[in-house]
């Protein structure tokens, strides 16, 4: 467990940039600076932090670039994304994202780390001995996360655009530059750093607002996270930026958090807060009062979606840049050209997000929730089936993949309507996936080729 002094450590550094950042709200309030100069210093400041901290944070060793450290990596992050929309209650889409955290940080995450594979589709095709099957959820992989991805953006090119006063393929082009610079040298894990002291600088904000107006209440400060519960809002940006911002390389932004049991304690922790948000602002105003509240949602919804985007879309580069060359000869490609191809393909990634967000905004918000569907109904069925039962063959898993992916695609596409069933079509492709891929296995053997190390796909 984290020794009592970290946690000490921790609270009184916070508490300090707490008093800090209060000083500098009330001297800037008292000088009378206008709204409109706050919100784009205060923007620009944010991205510069982000910009920064990326490229500080940059490593150019491939086995640490594809697992963020051992930390949870990006796969990881998606999957729990996904857990938002088809779990998440109408107008409480923190519970989604709690399950989320719960599903990656006692099931997903620690068998993640235990394998010793740096993505999801190189652990179902060692899990499962088929290369094949890696390449296929490597396409899964990638089509989920540019779609949650995308999604991510746009909600970060609409706060660029309002708070710059920008067109929409202004903002998105802007977006993307900002992901270029953040993604590429060091994955999340600086993001998370920036994400953890803009929380703080908008608590600030709360806290000054709360002590400045006269006629205060809680309620007061509680309404300024109401934007977490308001029903149908931006409940797949908030959450997938909480995902986000709590998963990637938790000991870079508490001291001590090292091993897999406190990471475990600390994401617990992030869901129940993420609960009590939810029932707690759920009641109060969705219209915050003041100057600060809007600029500090603003600057915390901009920062936290640009995470979420980022993570996102480094799962869909590492996807394609690395899962679909299950076989490399690493004679004749060195260790550089591979990196250079992953970050390559983030790249593209990210342009693909960009161009979809910019040009075709209609295509980039209507396929978030398709792409969250296709990751549970595709990918959770032979990740499951392979973690919890030991007989899964390589049938088993083809057909849990291959099953749930069909039904998915059907219920989106309306080809399907099941009566009665108020599930999404993410969950019922998950449940027939898993029957299909029980059924497989229990009808085939598995092979007695092991399949290559871990050590020769990372190094």
């Amino acid at each position: 467990m984290t020794s009592p002094v970290v946690f000490a450590r921790f609270a009184a550094l916070a508490l300090f940039v707490t008093l800090l950042s209060a000083a500098s709200v009330l001297v800037i309030e008292r000088l009378g600076v206008p709204s409109w100069a706050l919100a784009a210093g205060a923007a620009v400041v944010t991205i510069a932090l982000v910009v920064v901290s990326g490229l500080v944070s940059g490593t150019m060793r491939l086995p640490e670039f594809l697992t963020q450290n051992r930390a949870l990596p990006s796969a990881g992050v998606t999957l729990a994304t996904a857990a938002l929309l088809p779990f998440g209650l109408p107008g409480q889409p923190a519970l989604g994202v709690a399950a989320g955290l719960v599903l990656a940080a006692f099931l997903l995450g620690p068998v993640l780390r235990r394998s010793g594979a740096p993505t999801w589709p190189c652990f179902l095709g060692t899990r499962y001995g088929s290369p094949a099957l890696r390449v296929v959820a490597a396409a899964v992989l990638a089509a989920a996360a540019l779609g949650l991805g995308a999604a991510a953006l746009g909600h970060a090119a609409d706060v660029l655009a309002r708070l710059f006063t920008l067109t929409r393929p202004q903002a998105a082009v802007l977006g993307g530059l900002v992901l270029a610079f953040t993604s590429l040298p060091g994955g999340s894990r600086s993001q998370s750093r920036a994400g953890v002291a803009l929380a703080l600088v908008v608590a600030t904000c709360a806290a000054a607002l709360w002590a400045t107006q006269a006629e205060t209440a809680p309620e007061r400060m509680i309404g300024l996270l109401s934007p977490l519960t308001r029903p149908g809002g931006a409940a797949l940006a908030v959450g997938a930026a909480l995902s986000a911002l709590a998963f990637p390389a938790f000991q870079t932004v508490w001291p001590g958090i090292d091993k897999p049991a406190d990471m475990r304690l600390a994401l617990l922790w992030a869901s129940i807060t993420v609960c009590l948000i939810a029932f707690a602002a759920g009641p109060a105003s969705a219209t915050p009062v003041g100057v600060f509240g809007p600029i500090a949602m603003e600057i915390l919804s901009l920062a936290a979606s640009l995470a979420a985007a980022g993570a996102l879309l480094l799962a869909a580069g590492q996807a394609m840049g690395f899962d679909f060359r299950p076989r490399i000869d690493r004679r004749r490609t060195p260790a550089s050209a591979r990196f250079a191809l992953i970050r390559f393909a983030t790249l593209a990634s990210i342009a693909l997000a960009a161009g979809a967000v910019g040009w075709a905004p209609g295509v980039a918000a209507t396929q978030a929730e398709a792409a969250a569907a296709l990751t549970v109904g595709a990918l959770l069925p032979p990740i499951l089936l392979g973690v919890a039962w030991d007989r899964a063959t390589a049938a088993g898993g083809f057909a849990s993949l291959g099953a749930g992916l069909v039904v998915t695609l059907a219920l989106i596409d309306g080809r399907l309507e099941p009566s009665g069933l108020p599930a999404s079509a993410g969950v019922v492709g998950c449940a027939v996936g898993l029957a299909a891929g029980a059924a497989a296995s229990l009808f085939t053997r598995r092979s007695a080729v092991l399949p290559r190390p871990l050590t020769d796909d990372m190094l």
